[in-house]
């Protein structure tokens, strides 16, 4: 048989120009499925490659422009402003006369700009909604920013809302972010989007009570809904300085939505969802004008729901009653994620549902009672260490802890046999002192799952006493370090591991004048693995020696076997 000769770099030019003429042949959906696939920056940069790909990009259906394509906000004074601006219009105007003249529909118009001239642009904005929506758009996506709220949360830095978009049929995901007022006319329109199914509504400006309920319950088959942050103009702040201009919305009331299934509700006190088939719901209540103000959320109606998340909640709003009767009244929920509220020292969960409990930097709480015999995963997070008990367990538990004090957290969890299921996650250095015999320990440390360690200490002298420190605490299976490119070379750390690890690395262990040896002496096997792709029989050397230059995401680790 013949050899095969490598290709010289003009046949291997030639053979991938054939691919690509190859490609550029595909039906024009196809290609267009392509360019969707692509973040925007490189779908747009296809159109240089050739006639076909040219012609591809012009007749693409999706048109997602951002303002920092064309400059940085921070760069524009009122010298250059009008230049820079009318690049974006320019190009806009040109992508959306050309798809008008083709007869083409835009099924997807998003439009981010960190800055906006309201008075120069306006008539533009209007102009450019009023032709996706007349195209059929199913995505209309516009985010403004810093041009309309500037330094003063000022009404006129606001960009009017026009009444055409209420009146598409064909708008699937209606996305409305940042800089943008809804006026009270929107009360007495005919609202027509009964094809919405996504709506999202952050940091808007309304000016009257009721609008974002009218507007909202106007859509009767929207499954996702999110409202953040939005307030209301109060018009008894003209001339009158002690009155605030802009308050937060105050109340959510909203009736007949039976398809919606996922909800997320920040800034609002007092919120009413008629709802029947919900099954996520989110719901960040507190602001920092009023952190102890009081709320309302129904969740009677709520039978169907399976996921509920509370931000920031009270004292007076959760105890041992709000918990027993929060798993009757939502029979099949499971999972519930508490975060930042200020809990009663002693809460019981008691639920035969429940499959994943989250309680991060929960304040007050001293016990957390647990019987849930389907629970399959417990994530704790925050400064204070409670004993947590389990009364039924099911086989496939796992509880991840991220905590400073790591033994006493062990010591709390209760049957001790659980522990064999943890995982620890380690995000912040301890304040450890180098002083041999600190860590002494009269026992063996439990066996946990997995240790996660997200840092390293960044004195030198304190890697031993660290390492000392964990290694006293608890038996890990797997130790995994997370990479991040920061000041403290984690590389050296882990080089400095391995090695006390592998029993390369002479120093004083806690055992060291015990009778009871630690875990690490009966050490057997050390397997180095990491999440990058790279040769799994490598060492360890070689493996930091490939990490990529951006290794933020990466992980590397050691499976033990004693």
């Amino acid at each position: 048989m013949a050899a095969i000769a490598p290709l010289s770099e003009v046949d291997a030019s030639a053979e991938a120009e054939k691919i690509m003429d190859g490609i550029s042949d595909l039906p024009k959906a196809i290609l267009h499925n392509i360019l969707a696939r692509l973040p925007d920056k490189d779908s747009a940069r296809t159109s240089v490659l050739s006639k076909a790909w040219r012609e591809t990009w012009c007749t693409f259906p999706i048109l997602s422009i951002c303002s920092y394509q064309f400059f940085r906000s921070q760069d524009v004074t009122v010298e250059n402003s009008h230049s820079l601006i009318d690049k974006v219009i320019d190009y806009v105007g040109r992508r959306l006369l050309s798809l008008r003249d083709r007869g083409l529909a835009i099924k997807e118009f998003k439009l981010m700009l960190d800055y906006v001239d309201n008075e120069y642009m306006s008539h533009h904005l209007d102009l450019w909604l009023k032709m996706a929506i007349e195209s059929g758009c199913e995505v209309l996506q516009l985010c403004l920013h810093r041009g309309f709220l500037g330094a003063e949360y000022s009404q006129d830095r606001f960009y009017d809302l026009p009444l055409s978009v209420t009146v598409s049929k064909s708008l699937i995901k209606l996305e409305l972010t940042g800089g943008i007022r809804v006026d009270q006319a929107f009360l007495t329109h005919s609202i027509m989007l009964y094809s919405v199914r996504i709506l999202t509504l952050c940091n808007l400006i309304f000016t009257r009570d009721g609008i974002i309920d009218h507007l909202i319950s106007h859509c009767p088959l929207i499954e996702v809904l999110t409202v953040k942050y939005c307030v209301v103009y109060n018009p008894l702040s003209i001339g009158n300085p002690q009155v605030s201009r802009f308050n937060k919305v105050n109340s959510l009331f909203l009736h007949g939505l039976h398809k919606l299934k996922r909800a997320n509700v920040q800034g609002i006190k007092e919120v009413y969802i008629d709802a029947p088939n919900l099954e996520v719901l989110q719901f960040f209540h507190r602001t920092s004008n009023h952190p102890n103000a009081s709320f309302k959320l129904n969740l009677d109606g709520f039978t169907n729901l399976r996921w509920l998340c509370l931000w920031s909640w009270k004292i007076s709003d959760i105890g041992d009653k709000w918990f027993l009767e929060l798993f009757s009244k939502l029979p099949f929920l499971e999972d519930l994620d508490l975060r930042g509220c200020s809990l009663s020292e002693r809460i019981s969960i008691m639920s035969a549902q429940l499959k994943v409990l989250g309680l991060s930097n929960c304040s007050n709480v001293k016990e957390v009672n647990v019987d849930a015999p389907n629970l399959l995963s417990l994530v704790y997070r925050g400064k204070n260490q409670p004993v947590i008990s389990f009364r039924r367990t099911s086989n496939e538990l796992e509880v991840k802890v991220s905590l400073c004090s790591l033994r006493n957290c062990l010591q709390n969890i209760k049957p001790q046999n659980i522990l064999a299921s943890v995982s620890l996650f380690i995000y912040q250095s301890f304040p450890i002192e180098p002083m041999h015999g600190a860590f002494q320990v009269s026992s063996i440390p439990p066996t946990v799952r997995h240790l996660e360690l997200g840092c390293a200490p960044e004195n030198e002298a304190l890697y031993f006493p660290f390492m000392n420190y964990l290694f006293s605490s608890c038996c890990p299976k797997l130790i995994t370090f997370k990479l991040s490119s920061n000041k403290v070379d984690r590389k050296a750390f882990i080089e400095f591991l391995y090695e006390v690890l592998m029993g390369r690395k002479e120093g004083k262990c806690h055992c060291s004048s015990s009778n009871t040896k630690c875990w690490w002496h009966a050490l057997k096997i050390v397997k180095v693995t990491c999440s990058f792709k790279f040769d799994e029989n490598a060492d360890l050397k070689s493996i930091l020696d490939a990490l990529p230059k951006c290794y933020s995401n990466e992980k590397i680790t050691f499976m033990l076997e004693l």
